[in-house]
Order: C-alpha cells, then sequence, then structure tokens
C-alpha cells in the first residue's frame, strides 16, 4: 500500500469521525430531515469511495469487493442515522448499500492506467460531502467558540478543501499493480 492512500484513508476516517461526532452534537438541534440527509449523504460518500476502493483492489474478484463495500457504507450509514430515528437510519442503510455496489462495480471497470483519477474523484466526492454537512453542522451550533467562525467562510473552507486535495493528489500513484496482485492473490487462496 502506498503513503498516498494511507493519506486518504487515513483523512477520510478523521473525517468521518469529526461527521459522526458534530451529527451526534446537534442531533437533538436539528430536524428528522436533517438526519436522513446527513446519514444519506455520509454514506453514499463513503461507500461510493469503499467500493471502488476494493473494486481497484480486488479486480476479478466482483463479490467480494461489492460484499465489502455494502458493509462498509451500512455501518456508515446506519451509525450517522442511528442518532436521529429509524427513518435516518434505514435511510443511510439503503444509500450506503447502493452506493458501495455501484462503487464496487465503478471499481472493476476502471483500467489500471485510471486507478489514480478514480480513486481520487471518489475521495473528493467523500471529502466534500464530510466537509458540506460539517459547514452545515456548524450554523446549528449556539455557543461557538471564535475558531468555528473561519470555518463559517465558504473561502476558507474551499481553500483548505482544494489545498488539501492537491497535496494528496500529489501523491500517487495511490496502487500499484504488483500490491493488486498480491493482495487479489492471498485473498483467492485463503478465501
Amino acid at each position: 500500500m502506498t503513503m498516498g492512500l494511507v493519506f486518504l484513508v487515513s483523512i477520510l476516517l478523521l473525517c468521518l469521525a469529526g461527521v459522526s461526532v458534530s451529527a451526534f452534537l446537534v442531533r437533538k438541534l436539528v430536524t428528522i430531515m436533517h438526519g436522513m440527509l446527513f446519514a444519506m449523504s455520509t454514506a453514499m460518500g463513503i461507500g461510493l469511495f469503499a467500493g471502488t476502493l476494493f473494486g481497484i483492489l480486488f479486480q476479478g474478484h466482483l463479490l467480494q469487493s461489492t460484499v465489502i463495500g455494502i458493509c462498509i457504507g451500512l455501518v456508515t450509514g446506519a451509525i450517522v442515522g442511528s442518532y436521529y430515528s429509524f427513518l435516518a437510519l434505514l435511510e443511510g442503510m439503503l444509500s450506503g448499500v447502493m452506493a458501495g455496489m455501484m462503487g464496487a462495480m465503478l471499481g472493476e471497470m476502471i483500467k489500471p492506467v485510471d486507478w489514480d483519477k478514480a480513486i481520487m474523484t471518489m475521495f473528493t466526492l467523500a471529502l466534500s460531502i464530510c466537509f458540506f454537512i460539517t459547514y452545515e453542522v456548524f450554523t446549528h451550533l449556539k455557543k461557538q467558540p471564535k475558531w468555528i467562525h473561519l470555518f463559517q467562510n465558504p473561502f476558507i473552507i474551499g481553500l483548505i478543501f482544494i489545498l488539501l486535495c492537491l497535496f494528496l493528489y500529489s501523491q500517487t500513484p495511490f496502487i500499484l499493480k504488483p500490491f493488486s496482485f498480491a493482495l487479489h492473490t492471498l485473498w483467492t487462496n485463503y478465501m
């Protein structure tokens, strides 16, 4: 696994943790519709990224990558949706299932030349969803520290987003062909 891919996954996990904590903190301040939107969009972004990543890593084994992508999207949607209501939980789970499945199919169809572009595209989509949810959550906080006001400026959030994506894209290649072949061989020998 390359350091660029480790950075991508680590940053996405940190953003997911931030979104989960912030969605939990404002669960009493927002409507159930907000909760459904938070759960659906978070599960969709993470499910698409995970499904695409595992579709690329397990190229030729669509079932395994689909199951892993579905499970990751389902769990993400269930966690965020459980803060609000059963409908939000169900919406998040179903969106995560669909996104994990579609991401795995997309990862299976991508040629090795375009692996890095697909991973970065899905990462950018998932990261932007996390930033949008965090931006929306900050507007519902009653007592806000001064540093939060900086993040309510769309220009500062946009600049941070662009600089982060440019830095991470400079870490390519994310996936090396021998690595994905070794992972594929390991998976088929032990499963």
